[in-house]
């Protein structure tokens, strides 16, 4: 009797969220599902978030998960076309043959002729950098051909004829400040169709939000819950908030980071229960005063702070 209630509540999730996760057009045909599944650090579970009738899944060759994601989506039964696959290729990664690069290093792993977005994971630092730059890795300069510069500029040039080849529907970046989109602009006319950058109450760029939205990027966000050690999620403003709507406290959470101008987010998760209600969070809305509580947090923690001076 248990097993067969379970069952009927799991397949009441399903409906739930195939009903009610839509999507937002990041470049012309690409419609694009505005949450998806984070890889990261190993806290996923694909197969789980498949079955609960979702398609949007968010990964990269330094998570180690893009196996996993392609064993998930062939096991799944269900047509490629359905799913949409994001990955990166890291600019220490660019080489002579960018399209070799993007078959070794992200289609191969992956088991698919092609993934929906591909994101240049970061920019690298600038000459001019004295100071530790977030979200940089700590890489070396013998790791990169030429200058982080050429590879920005020469990689995203090559994005674009790896588009128009059928690699990937479309292409952005990851991790990068107006600096690095307006020079991209200014030297090839490109702009990306996504920059996917740290999004959550105790960390957001505004100024890099408002840039992408007045220039047509759409903004994703990961790590939309912030890292687990930061406690966000028991930060005790949320509790009133989430009692108010009847949702738990990662929903606020999640509808903020909507409501604030991440159009997608990528929440991670290995509970299927959490995985549903990161999906649950279009028939709310936070009022002003309560948006307006979780956009004064004053807390300013990022979750990539392992950067070396030189990034």
């Amino acid at each position: 009797m248990a097993s067969a209630t379970a069952f009927v509540l799991f397949c009441c999730l399903v409906c739930l969220v195939i009903a009610q996760v839509p999507t937002v057009t990041i470049a012309p045909g690409v419609e694009m599902p505005v949450v998806g599944l984070g890889s990261c650090c190993e806290t996923y579970n694909v197969t789980d978030w498949i079955a609960l009738g979702n398609r949007h899944i968010d990964t990269s060759p330094d998570y180690g998960s893009q196996p996993a994601v392609g064993a998930a989506i062939r096991a799944s039964g269900i047509p490629r076309s359905e799913f949409f696959v994001t990955s990166k290729l890291n600019v220490e990664n660019c080489s002579a043959d960018v399209t070799a690069a993007v078959k070794q290093m992200v289609l191969e792993p992956l088991g698919l002729d092609y993934v929906d977005l591909l994101l240049l994971h970061h920019p690298g630092r600038w000459a001019t950098d004295t100071q530790p730059r977030p979200h940089c890795f700590n890489l070396s300069d013998a790791n990169i051909r030429g200058t982080y510069y050429t590879c920005r500029i020469e990689t995203m040039l090559s994005f674009v004829k790896l588009q128009q080849q059928g690699f990937m529907r479309a292409f952005g970046v990851s991790n990068w400040e107006i600096r690095d989109l307006e020079q991209l602009y200014n030297v090839t006319g490109i702009i990306p169709s996504v920059n996917q950058i740290e999004f959550h109450p105790y960390w957001h760029t505004d100024d890099v939000i408002d840039y992408c939205e007045q220039h047509g990027i759409t903004v994703e966000g990961y790590a939309p819950l912030a890292n687990t050690e930061f406690g966000l999620l028991q930060n005790p403003a949320l509790a009133p908030i989430a009692a108010a709507h009847n949702v738990s406290a990662a929903q606020v959470v999640l509808r903020w980071d909507m409501q604030k101008g991440a159009a997608i987010v990528i929440p991670r998760s290995q509970v299927v229960a959490h995985m549903a209600q990161n999906v649950d969070i279009f028939d709310f809305k936070l009022t002003p005063s309560e948006f307006a509580s979780l956009d004064n947090f004053t807390q300013q923690k990022v979750y990539h702070t392992n950067c070396q001076p030189w990034c």
